[in-house]
């Protein structure tokens, strides 16, 4: 759980309100999916339409023989079978909140994952940090002992520049979750912290003031451990987010701007934001940006080079217009997130940075999380979970399931009956 909340420091702005409007404005990349429907089938082909969603969806027949087939899978020798296992999981964690089944097998997946994570391989690496921080999405809970066991499996490969860069970035995805949700003590939260930041340091301005040169992969590295670093600041105490503030936020991370890396360059950007919006929350003295800053982001709200393209160049201005207004005219990201009867408020970047790490894992099955997991709940400040209201919404859409196929079955018939009535018409007319 963050460390913000064991340190009584004042929540983001984040609510949530029950019955609202069906119109709910919608940003930008933003997912607005409803609950994925059950199917009758195990499982069937579709496109989910995010690049860390599976190619399958999971019904709710037999979760529990699911979710044990595929740990055994898990400890096949043979690489496809884990890598399908893993699939499955995926899938299962992503769309269905699971948690009595998880943590009753918990131990058993850490050990697997653990294992998974180790092998190195680029293919089932990438789909074992997947899982493992769905896994720890599904459990929900502070636990250094879990936490120093998938460090352990993690950090060697993260750290090894031997090691495929994109391998290396879901690593490091995958840590900053981990650490974020399970880690509670702050010193090895702090050391994760210097890790993240050799990686991407390697992307600040030379002693020249140009950026160096890196290729595309690296980058990406170099972008994910900025994100993870950004999401592990949300939850530091008001002393140590002081000195962070003060040390990182003048000139280190506004550095990456200048990056030639477009995503590199707009996470720098809305690194600055959140560092300076929680300098603003612990009324830190170094809450305001030095001039030079502002002109910074003013350039990049406004450039235009010709050697950009213009969908990149249409997202740098949007989201560097959208932070330099929120130093100018205080302003901070509002858009609304529907699930269900509720509506989710994201009314600030910290918050902004939580709903976009963990939607980019949970894909559509954020919604669900969104309305079941407590955890997730507890983040954004939503109200406590109403199991009997849950259990009625379930009861509700079996039924419906049911009245669905009942009438496909009469609607077959009833076409079954009139071709039949066709090809003895045409007989006779013959």
């Amino acid at each position: 759980m963050p460390k913000y909340t064991k340190k009584n420091r004042p929540p983001r702005s984040t609510m949530a309100k029950s019955g609202a409007d069906d119109c709910a404005s919608i940003d930008d990349g933003v997912s607005l999916c409803s609950n994925i429907s059950d199917g009758t089938s195990i499982y069937d082909d579709s496109e989910i339409g995010f690049s860390s969603a599976p190619d399958l969806i999971i019904s709710s027949d037999s979760l529990d023989e699911k979710l044990d087939m595929s740990i055994e899978g898990l400890r096949n020798k043979d690489s496809r079978t884990r890598e399908d296992s893993l699939r499955t999981l995926q899938a299962l964690f992503s769309q269905k909140y699971i948690y009595d089944l998880v943590s009753s097998r918990s131990e058993n997946l850490t050990e697997q994952l653990a294992t998974c994570l180790r092998k190195s391989n680029e293919s089932e690496g990438r789909l074992a940090a997947i899982v493992t921080s769905l896994f720890v999405i599904q459990l929900g809970e502070t636990s250094d002992e879990l936490y120093t066991k998938f460090r352990d499996a993690i950090m060697p490969i993260l750290r090894d520049e031997s090691k495929s860069s994109v391998l290396r970035k879901h690593f490091a995805k995958a840590i900053g979750i981990i650490c974020f949700i399970a880690c509670e003590d702050i010193s090895m939260t702090i050391e994760l912290m210097k890790t993240l930041e050799t990686i991407f340091s390697r992307s600040y301005l030379n002693g020249d003031g140009i950026s160096p040169i890196l290729n595309h992969d690296l980058q990406d590295l170099h972008t994910a451990a900025l994100s993870s670093w950004c999401l592990l600041v949300s939850t530091m105490p008001s002393n140590l987010a002081h000195e962070l503030v003060r040390i990182y936020a003048p000139e280190k991370i506004p550095g990456l701007i200048e990056s030639n890396h477009a995503e590199l360059r707009n996470q720098a950007g809305e690194a600055v934001a959140i560092l300076y919006e929680i300098a603003r929350d612990i009324k830190s003295i170094f809450a305001e940006p030095p001039e030079s800053l502002l002109l910074i982001l003013e350039k990049k709200a406004n450039e235009s080079a010709k050697y950009k393209g213009k969908k990149e160049k249409r997202l740098q201005h949007a989201t560097f217009r959208e932070i330099y207004n929120s130093f100018e005219e205080g302003t901070s990201p509002e858009f609304d997130v529907k699930f269900g009867r509720e509506v989710l408020e994201i009314t600030s970047w910290t918050t902004r940075l939580y709903y976009n790490t963990l939607s980019s894992i949970l894909a559509a099955g954020v919604n669900v999380h969104l309305k079941e997991n407590g955890f997730l709940r507890s983040i954004f400040n939503l109200d406590e979970l109403d199991m009997e209201e849950i259990q009625q919404s379930k009861g509700n859409r079996f039924e419906r399931q049911l009245a669905n196929r009942s009438a496909f079955k009469i609607r077959t018939q009833a076409l079954n009956k009139t071709r039949a009535n066709k090809v003895t018409r045409s007989q006779y007319d013959d």
